[in-house]
């Protein structure tokens, strides 16, 4: 952005509290904004009356969207330790990864799909926009927030579905030492700290820390995973009307993991005997990759600087500043049966092709700042939560093609007996030159929720962003008769877009919210850094592209019952979004369209002092509505079942906790070449905890995951490999608090 431009935005932005000031200095009823401050829960509690986002104002009650928060007490009675499983509380939410070119390696990215639309470019972290390309790990965040439904007036371009949104452990006035040390079937070894000292009235800092060794799901003797990780805080209280925090999160991961096993497709079972499908669970703890070749390089580093300031009464500024880093490199093998022979007439051989390997070598980088004025006031009768703000971003992918030039003494196995340890000679080497893609853009907004009286409550917000990008890619050209592969430079887009949303709710008491809401998101071309067409026609085409719309509708009912400790949810949904689609020569439009609409219920919090409980269920139905293929119409959406169900209880008795419960989800399906390709079917899973308080500072904790032992299917690739999922798993946890 220029400096003309910056200075233009700042401008506006200033104009615009500057405005309300004197709005407020006009007006006698006004309401006090304190500074925010994060105090510690001393409460067992599983209901969360707000989210910790500053653009949503209001109480979850008030909240004319679906929204749920998994609280950091669930975290810790479930053992959770990555993003995935966390997402497990919510119906609705996928995910299973599936894919053309490699497909879901639940070890390497997070994959999530909200209401049948990819969430994967829609993670955030203290409501910035996280870096792709890794698996996150729990230990520095205390709550996840999950919102469904188009949003991009309150996160940006993006967001179809809903979004995910990550909140941090960050220093607090108190004084409390935590160690977690655990040890489960995987032989995983987990030890972390969490430590916060309040050095002064004004001053208090916090340290995290996490070192995690082994992991081998699957017994085959393979498989292990390391994480180091830091992440110190600091908050300080500049003056009575002055608050700045920062933190920094650095993230190592040395992993030697496993892309998936051999899948068997129809020609392979109709040539070879075997079962169409994933091959037998017999092999299922069989490892079919190179050890000493195979491996997973990540580091992660995130710093955020946040202050806030107190300008009047009814106005708190708050300006927070993220800058991030990821660097990832892999050599992951990606077996499958070996084939010979034309494409057209494949010939499948009963032995484990060796050779394939999916290589990486990815950088993210990312620097945002947000500007924002939280501003009470009454006009009138009426009462408004404002937050006008501004956003600046740029984000940059850097790709480097690796080449295996590596030779195996023996290219292949059979099945069912696998030799991780086959020698080797050479390296896995720099390939072609890197592709480099930059995004930037700038965004001003304004959001308000609107208090007519005690029945009627009305929210509005617009977002106006301007995005670029640019950058070079690879494309396909035919030379000869022969497809070449060429780099391609000097690629750009570029276009702005207007993001809305609206909703009126009545209230016919102060514990009840039903409420009508609308909204969208923008989904703008190279908007997740990636420059689609393949060929140099299809590039500058979609480039020029507007945005790909999608539009949610809702109507729900909140209600807050027992004294306000169980908060019930139900809603209907709808969304259309308009895709990207392409005719047989290859031309591409913004003229396909999906939808996704069903019915969401869930309840959180307390049944009695004792019992808690989280739960919920979505039914959802998702189509290709409209498709230049008509054959493609009618699909369904990949990733999306049919039927998604939790449930969770705890029972506190004095010094003992005891939980149970199970998630249910009728299916995912990967669709491909108008097809349903593959369904992994239903599944169940069942977990339970006990813990008990040895003495006041010392805690035990025994967790069973999968306590059935259900064999089930968490990612699937066309190229021919799948992952199963976790079997039976049971783990002990230590705490000791000082």
């Amino acid at each position: 952005m220029s400096t003309f431009k910056k200075s233009q935005l700042n401008l506006a932005i200033g104009f615009a509290i500057a405005t309300c000031t004197f709005s407020i200095q006009a007006n006698e009823n006004v309401k006090e904004l304190a500074v925010t401050k994060v105090q510690d829960k001393k409460a067992k509690k599983y209901k969360v009356d707000k989210v910790a986002t500053h653009k949503i104002t209001t109480d979850l009650i008030n909240t004319p969207k679906t929204i749920t928060v998994i609280s950091e007490e669930v975290l810790k009675d479930q053992g959770i330790t990555s993003l995935n499983d966390a997402l497990r509380n919510i119906s609705g939410v996928s995910t299973f990864g599936a894919g053309e070119g490699g497909g879901g390696n639940i070890t390497t990215n997070d994959k999530i799909t909200i209401r049948g639309f990819s969430a994967n470019g829609n993670i955030y972290v203290d409501g910035i926009r996280d870096l792709a390309g890794y698996s996150r790990d729990m230990f520095n965040f205390e709550q996840l927030e999950v919102t469904k439904g188009a949003s991009s007036s309150i996160t940006g371009k993006g967001s179809s579905g809903g979004t995910v949104n990550l909140v941090t452990k960050r220093a607090k006035y108190d004084d409390f030492s935590l160690i977690d040390v655990s040890y489960d079937e995987a032989e995983r070894v987990r030890i972390g700290a969490d430590i916060n000292k309040q050095l002064s009235d004004n001053v208090a800092v916090r340290f995290n820390a996490l070192h995690t060794q082994g992991g081998d799901p699957l017994s085959n003797g393979v498989e292990e995973y390391q994480t180091t990780a830091i992440a110190p805080s600091i908050t300080a209280q500049l003056s009575d009307k002055t608050t700045l925090t920062a933190d920094l999160l650095y993230m190592k991961q040395d992993n030697n993991p496993m892309l998936g096993l051999p899948w068997v497709n129809a020609n392979a079972a109709e040539q070879l005997g075997y079962t169409e499908g994933a091959v037998a669970e017999k092999y299922w703890g069989d490892y079919y990759g190179i050890a000493k070749r195979d491996f997973e390089d990540v580091s992660v580093t995130l710093g955020t600087l946040v202050l806030e300031h107190q300008l009047a009464d009814n106005i708190l500024i708050r300006n927070q500043t993220r800058f991030g880093v990821n660097d990832k490199q892999s050599v992951i093998a990606r077996p499958r049966f070996r084939t010979s022979g034309p494409r057209s007439d494949t010939v499948y051989h009963d032995e484990i092709d060796l050779t394939w390997t999916q290589n990486l070598d990815d950088k993210n980088e990312i620097f945002v700042n947000q500007l924002d004025a939280i501003i009470n006031l009454d006009t009138g009768s009426i009462s408004h939560d404002i937050v006008v703000g501004s956003e600046f971003y740029q984000e940059k992918v850097t790709k480097q093609r690796l080449n295996n030039d590596t030779v195996l003494q023996s290219e292949t196995v059979q099945l069912g007996q696998p030799d991780p340890n086959i020698p080797y000679t050479g390296l896995i080497t720099a390939g072609d030159q890197p592709t480099s893609t930059k995004g930037k853009g700038w965004a001003i907004y304004a959001l308000d929720s609107m208090e007519l009286n005690e029945q009627w409550l009305i929210t509005a917000g617009l977002r106006y962003e301007d995005y670029q990008a640019e950058g070079s890619t690879y494309v396909w050209e035919r030379i000869d008769g022969q497809w070449h592969r060429k780099f391609f430079p000097g690629v750009k887009s570029d276009g702005t877009f207007l993001s809305w949303n609206g909703s009126i709710a009545y209230k016919p008491n102060e514990n009840t919210n039903i409420y009508l809401g609308v909204a969208n998101s923008q989904d703008p071309s190279t908007g997740d850094l990636k420059f689609g067409g393949y060929r140099p026609d299809g590039i500058a085409q979609i480039a020029k592209l507007d945005p790909q719309e999608a539009k949610n509708y809702e109507l729900g009912a909140k209600w807050d019952l027992l004294d306000g400790s169980l908060q019930v949810d139900t809603a209907l949904f709808l969304t259309r979004k308009t895709v990207l689609d392409r005719d047989p020569e290859r031309n591409y439009f913004l003229s396909g369209e999906q939808e996704a609409k069903g019915f969401e219920f869930s309840v959180t919090g307390e049944l009695t002092e004792s019992l808690n409980v989280i739960a919920s269920y979505t039914h959802q139905k998702t189509e290709v509505i409209k498709d230049l293929t008509e054959d493609a119409v009618g699909n369904g959406l990949s990733a999306a079942p049919e039927d998604t169900a939790n449930v969770w209880f705890t029972y506190t008795n004095d010094k003992l906790i005891v939980g149970a419960g199970a998630q249910y989800s009728s299916g995912n399906i990967y669709w491909r070449r108008n097809s349903a390709f593959f369904d992994t079917g239903s599944n169940t899973l069942l977990n339970a905890m006990a813990s008990y308080q040895v003495t006041g500072n010392l805690v035990t904790q025994l967790n069973i995951d999968n306590i059935t032992d259900e064999d089930y299917i968490t990612d699937y690739s066309a190229r021919g490999h799948f992952r199963p999922g976790n079997p039976r798993n049971i783990k002990l946890s230590v705490r000791y608090q000082f």
